[in-house]
């Protein structure tokens, strides 16, 4: 006959079993549950740096943060971590569970032009994007995208049209105050370029992706990036992989943009020369007037709240945030459309399309002001300044 033990004799026979098992062990070794709690912490903290939401290259599914480590936890690299994870000594090493974890969750960026009916986060069936019943046409973008990214051998890739919930006003701000670093801690990112029909520079500087307020923060937030056509063919045949490598691509970019090579290759985030930062979105165009305030936070290193329906007046938060940092008196010199927040400050990154007027004399620049010294100065200097500015 069975006897079925109380409920503290079973939690005393647990404990002593666990006990038991803890001494069982060799010296040195580590439990497999220790494993698992050490690779999840590192997993959560890297997937504290990379987008909300990322595109699975093989199934087609777009995959939120929890539901990544999931996936992480199914694959056989992370069994494979845990099968070579048995000392205490290699488990304090954990470098090299750093590097397996951060190529596992590498992931590829787009950066294009939104055209016509792009398909949104809630456009992506649960079935993934590569389901035979959804349009070529529409999903095109998005499936040349992850089939790119997979021959690569890139497990995951993003794209601003369907992996940003548009419905959340916290995800768009956190998406939007991110996307520099995005780029930046992308191992790749594709440029397509949808209206570049041939390999030449002609063809290259007529494209409306140097015309997008936001390309240009991706072009300079990315180190690793390829062109691609029309026809998802790469622009340059080089062997160089970057094609920020490529000497031939750098001069042409440099030209369309009038952006140093140096910036090109590795630019770092400052309020830095503002005034000449400002003159390279210039002549770019975006869809809503707040994001030519909004796609230039990342290339001066800050973020400020996002508030779409505040028109011109995020480009004067912008520059009035700039100018706190700085106290550069310059960029309250410009020509075109006052901002109806404060008349002495532009509407919009068109109005430092010229050279700051330089109030008639040679020599050095003037010494950086006060943001409250400058702005006094210019209030009375202002109105004349603009006028001779016209006169010459």
């Amino acid at each position: 006959m069975f006897q079925i033990a109380d409920e503290q004799s079973s939690v005393e026979s647990f404990h002593t079993a666990q006990s038991d098992a803890e001494d069982d062990l060799p010296a040195g070794s580590v439990r497999e549950e220790q494993v698992r709690r050490t690779i999840k912490d590192i997993a959560d903290s890297i997937l504290r740096d990379i987008p909300l939401r990322l595109l699975n290259t093989e199934d087609g599914k777009i995959y939120a943060r929890p539901a990544l480590i999931t996936k992480f936890e199914e694959s056989l690299i992370f069994h494979s971590i845990l099968v070579l994870t048995t000392t205490r000594s290699i488990l304090n090493q954990k470098q090299y569970i750093v590097e397996v974890v951060k190529n596992f969750f590498a992931y590829v960026m787009l950066s294009h032009r939104w055209e016509g009916d792009e398909p949104g986060f809630r456009d992506i069936p649960l079935e993934g994007v590569y389901g035979p019943e959804l349009s070529t046409l529409r999903f095109d973008k998005v499936r040349n995208l992850c089939r790119k990214a997979r021959k690569y051998k890139f497990n995951w890739a993003w794209i601003d049209t369907c992996c940003i919930d548009q419905t959340s006003s916290a995800e768009v701000q956190k998406s939007i105050s991110s996307m520099f670093s995005w780029y930046r801690g992308s191992a790749l990112t594709i440029v397509y370029l949808s209206d570049v029909l041939e390999s030449s520079n002609r063809a290259l500087s007529l494209s409306q992706w140097f015309r997008r307020g936001w390309t240009l923060q991706e072009l300079l937030a990315a180190k690793v990036i390829r062109l691609y056509k029309k026809d998802w063919t790469p622009f340059s045949q080089s062997a160089v992989f970057n094609h920020k490598n490529v000497a031939e691509i750098l001069v042409a970019l440099e030209s369309i943009t009038g952006i140093q090579k140096s910036y090109l290759k590795f630019y770092c985030p400052s309020v830095e020369d503002p005034r000449v930062k400002l003159r390279w979105a210039h002549n770019r165009v975006t869809k809503e007037k707040e994001d030519e305030a909004y796609c230039l936070m990342g290339i001066f290193g800050f973020t400020m709240p996002v508030t779409y329906g505040e028109g011109h007046h995020a480009f004067s938060r912008l520059l009035m945030e700039i100018m706190k940092r700085t106290g550069d008196a310059t960029l309250l010199d410009w020509i075109g459309e006052p901002s109806s927040l404060n008349s002495c400050l532009p509407s919009s990154p068109i109005c430092f399309s010229n050279d700051p007027f330089q109030m008639g004399f040679d020599g050095p620049p003037p010494p950086v002001l006060s943001f409250a010294l400058a702005a006094k100065v210019i209030l009375v200097f202002k109105g004349a300044s603009r006028r001779a500015r016209l006169i010459y």
